[in-house]
């Protein structure tokens, strides 16, 4: 009798427990579809880890001397390599907030087709130099309960080719961005946002507007931009195939050692590059969560200054000019995208 008593009871309360964990569950579901959901839907979950290798073969460059201490010269950069290595981790992960956060190494490297003891400074600087960029950058969505989100995008890094002999403080290599914009969900498959970006992409800090556009044409086709920096068309064959072609402004602005003796009078030496690619790529699915994409385009110089400043207007050293090359890219990356 005993434990029919004890059994009754238990039967009793795992009923009503049970109904209040369900309308808790109810709450929490009804709670989140109150706020906007940035997404759209049938997008591709970005990357959780990525390795990258690029290369630009055959880049003919001319360089004018602007101290008129040096002369004018040409040359042949054979290959301009990089190696990119990203991570990304979800912080925080709610319904009315989202904080990503994510580390990236870059390892950049020119090697010359003709070099001797009568070629200019700067391209015997540039030789072999290790141009390193070692970053942490943070995302940060708020959605609002309305068709309203607010994004943050923060990155900082440190651009140059440093060491452990380095005089300097490693405070001289530090380059920061932001941007900050407001976004609209206007349905599951259109979203845009407005904001202001403070970036290197034009390879010196500048401050941009900058308009957001995320649209489904259909279930394959679709286009993603943040004016002016890329626009990107997407055509996704299948949840293990995909097929992207992209024009992007590509920038960044290195902070130099002096490790020529032509060049010792200069203190704040810098380079700032700054191109347009036009690039397809495509993705494919290895096994479960690991992809691998080959890509290949154009590579079209913009700006590429050394100067004795942050600037790349300002205190010009050498000014250089840069013919279009092809670039090649391969990569695996892990994103944990549905089937």
């Amino acid at each position: 009798m005993r434990n029919f008593k004890l059994t009754s009871i238990l039967i009793v309360f795992i009923f009503v427990f049970s109904n209040k964990l369900q309308a808790q569950i109810d709450t929490t579901n009804i709670a989140k579809s109150k706020y906007c959901i940035p997404a759209l839907k049938g997008i591709p979950i970005g990357k959780g880890a990525s390795f990258e290798y690029q290369i630009i073969p055959n880049i003919s460059i001319k360089t004018n001397d602007k101290t008129g201490n040096y002369g004018d010269s040409k040359n042949t950069i054979k290959n301009n390599s990089r190696i990119e290595a990203k991570l990304k981790i979800p912080i925080i992960k709610k319904p009315y907030l989202s904080i990503l956060g994510g580390i990236k190494y870059t390892f950049e490297e020119y090697h010359f087709e003709n070099l001797d003891e009568n070629s200019n400074p700067f391209h015997k600087s540039l030789e072999d130099k290790a141009l390193k960029s070692i970053g942490a950058n943070i995302t940060i969505v708020k959605p609002t309960k309305s068709n309203k989100f607010w994004i943050l995008r923060a990155n900082a890094d440190f651009n140059g080719d440093y060491s452990g002999n380095n005089s300097g403080s490693l405070s001289d290599y530090l380059k920061f961005s932001i941007s900050p914009a407001l976004g609209w969900k206007v349905n599951d498959n259109f979203s845009y946002a407005v904001g202001v970006s403070y970036n290197y992409r034009f390879g010196s800090p500048l401050i941009l507007p900058v308009v957001a556009i995320n649209k489904n044409f259909n279930e394959k086709w679709g286009i993603e931009a943040i004016l002016p920096l890329f626009i990107k068309l997407r055509y996704i064959h299948n949840s293990g195939l995909s097929w992207l072609n992209k024009i992007e402004i590509d920038g960044a602005s290195y902070k130099l050692n002096n490790l020529e003796p032509a060049l010792e009078q200069f203190n704040n030496i810098h380079l700032h590059r700054s191109a347009i690619q036009f690039t397809s790529r495509i993705e494919k699915r290895l096994v479960g969560w690991l992809w691998v994409a080959s890509e290949v385009g154009y590579h079209e110089n913009l700006t590429y200054n050394v100067t004795n400043s942050n600037r790349s207007k300002k205190n010009i050293i050498f000014e250089n000019t840069l013919k279009g090359a092809l670039v090649f890219n391969v990569s695996l990356f892990i994103s944990p995208r549905k089937k």
